[in-house]
Order: C-alpha cells, then sequence, then structure tokens
C-alpha cells in the first residue's frame, strides 16, 4: 500500500481517524493524504447570493480550511517523524469527492470516523460514511467514537478479527483486506463466522415433515462449515494467521452477528459491503449496514470496484 487517505472537516470527530491512520502508515510504510471537502452550496439560498458573494464565501473557506489542514500535518509530523503527509481541500459533496480522490490517488485505505460535523446522522452512522459504503470505491475502514488520541487498531486493542462470509466469490473480498488490520505480531484470534438463517420453525404435528426440515437445516450448516475450512486454508497459505471458524444458527445474518461480537469481545469486523443476496439497500447489503451501524467497533470494508 502507497496511500491513506483521511477525509477531515476541521471536527474533533474527524480527527479521531489520525492515530489509527498515523499508526498503520508507519506499520504499512504509506503515506498519509489528508482530504478536506468544503460544500459549494452556502448555508443561505441562493436566490440572495450573487456569483461574488457565493464565490467569496467558498473562498474563504477554502483558506480557512488549508490552514487547518497545515496545522494538522504540523501536529502528525510531530509526533511522527519520517511519516509523509500530504494535503488537499476540493470543493463539491463530500462522499462524492472523497470518492474521486481516492481513486485519483490510487490509495490503498480510506480511514474515516462515522460522524463529524454538520454531517445528518442515520442512527449513529453519519451521512458521508453512508454514502460511501452505498457506491463502488476503495477499501474502507469506519471507526466508531473513540478519545480523540487513541487507536483502536493498536496491536494490544485488536485481539479478535471478525470476518463475516457467506459462501458467495463477492464475500471473500473481506479476506484480501485483512493484513490492513491483523497485527503483525499475530497474536489476535481471527474467526471466519458463516450465519446460516432459518427463520421462525413452521409448527408442524407430522413428524416426517419434520424430520424433513432438520435434515435441511443440518444439510446446510454441513455446507457452511466445509466451505469456512477451505476459506481457513486460503488465509493461512497467505500467511495471514491460523484462523477458527464458526457457523452461527440465528433468524437473521445480522442478529447472528451482532451476538456473537458482544458474546466474543470482538474488537475488529472485517466484511465485503456485497455478498449473497445482492444489491440491497442500493450497493450496501442490509447485514453490513446493521454491522456498521450497531457494532460499535472498527469495521474494514471491501468494496466493489468501479466497472
Amino acid at each position: 500500500m502507497k496511500r491513506i487517505l483521511v477525509p477531515l472537516d476541521g471536527s474533533d470527530f474527524a480527527e479521531q481517524a489520525l492515530s489509527p491512520a498515523v499508526a498503520l502508515a508507519v506499520r504499512l510504510g504509506a503515506e498519509i493524504h489528508l482530504l478536506s471537502v468544503v460544500s459549494a452550496e452556502p448555508p443561505i439560498p441562493f436566490s440572495f447570493a450573487d456569483e461574488v458573494l457565493l464565490r467569496g464565501w467558498v473562498d474563504e473557506r477554502v483558506a480557512r480550511r488549508r490552514e487547518y489542514l497545515e496545522r494538522t500535518t504540523a501536529g502528525v509530523s510531530a509526533r511522527s517523524a519520517g511519516l509523509r503527509v500530504e494535503t488537499r481541500v476540493s470543493v463539491g459533496k463530500a462522499a462524492e469527492t472523497i470518492g474521486k480522490v481516492a481513486e485519483e490517488l490510487d490509495v490503498g485505505l480510506v480511514i474515516l470516523t462515522t460522524h463529524g460535523r454538520g454531517v445528518i446522522r442515520r442512527a449513529w452512522l453519519g451521512s458521508t460514511a453512508d454514502q460511501l459504503l452505498r457506491s463502488p470505491g476503495r477499501p474502507l475502514l469506519l471507526l466508531p467514537p473513540t478519545p480523540t488520541g487513541a487507536n483502536p487498531l493498536a496491536e494490544d486493542e485488536v485481539g479478535h478479527v471478525l470476518v463475516r462470509l457467506d459462501g458467495s466469490e463477492a464475500a471473500e473480498a473481506a479476506l484480501d483486506v485483512l493484513p490492513l488490520v491483523v497485527p503483525a505480531s499475530g497474536g489476535a484470534r481471527l474467526a471466519l463466522v458463516n450465519v446460516v438463517e432459518e427463520g421462525f420453525p413452521f409448527p408442524t404435528a407430522y413428524l416426517p415433515h419434520a424430520i424433513s426440515e432438520e435434515s435441511v437445516r443440518e444439510e446446510r450448516r454441513k455446507r457452511a462449515a466445509a466451505y469456512l475450512a477451505a476459506a481457513s486454508r486460503r488465509v493461512e497459505r497467505e500467511g495471514v494467521g491460523v484462523p477458527e471458524t464458526r457457523v452461527l444458527t440465528a433468524d437473521s445474518a445480522a442478529h447472528g452477528l451482532l451476538r456473537y461480537c458482544e458474546d466474543a469481545e470482538v474488537d475488529v469486523i472485517a466484511l465485503s459491503t456485497h455478498g449473497r443476496g445482492g444489491a440491497s439497500r442500493f450497493l450496501l447489503g442490509s447485514v453490513a449496514d446493521k454491522l456498521v451501524r450497531r457494532a460499535g467497533v472498527p469495521v474494514l470494508v471491501a468494496r466493489r470496484s468501479s466497472d
């Protein structure tokens, strides 16, 4: 990886991405690119803003953001000498601009907190992060709110990594991004998890029917276990670690994974935004949506490339 992109909006929330980004950049030998996006739309109706006034409003905010990024760069450089930090201020819509800059710079990872100043929150998921998840692009690391300066991806903090797989090739994109968060020490517990959705059993007094349903469920669990075993061998071959496998049973994949996260004290989740089930909620799968919103831990997302 050569570059890590960190979008900043001037808020303390957004700056919580800096410590993890710096740590990852040092470990991976990457550059950090700090991006701040200024909206082209002023907080007043366009009918009251002529072209000169609008241009002046945008220019003023661009100048302020440049000064802000210069101060931020100085702080980052003071903490990590030798780390290369580049800055950019762009004008446009936040998520769209972040995506374009990420492609232009060919970054290996985009890191941002789940909400910052001025964005509409959907549960705790900020609208900018939400839009990025729904769109194709580079791998994305979403961080829940943490104390400024904390690094939830430090080696002594990442003890248990959950990789969500569903049997589809698309979901296996999560395996490709594992080296970004799995500590180099190899001390993290790596769990490959597949949830067999069973729903609510249909009540019946007909014994052969009940036996047939249970046979089907058992066959699905066996197939899931065999699939995870193959995925585990792939992870071992690639030197990421020695994973364990878990086949869970739940009424929905999201519920099963959230329960596992809580019971097993998961520190990081890795997944793909599209797996089995297609592109529900635009390009964001419903399972990924629920995990990002509710798990309360860093979520590393492999997203599909632009067509």
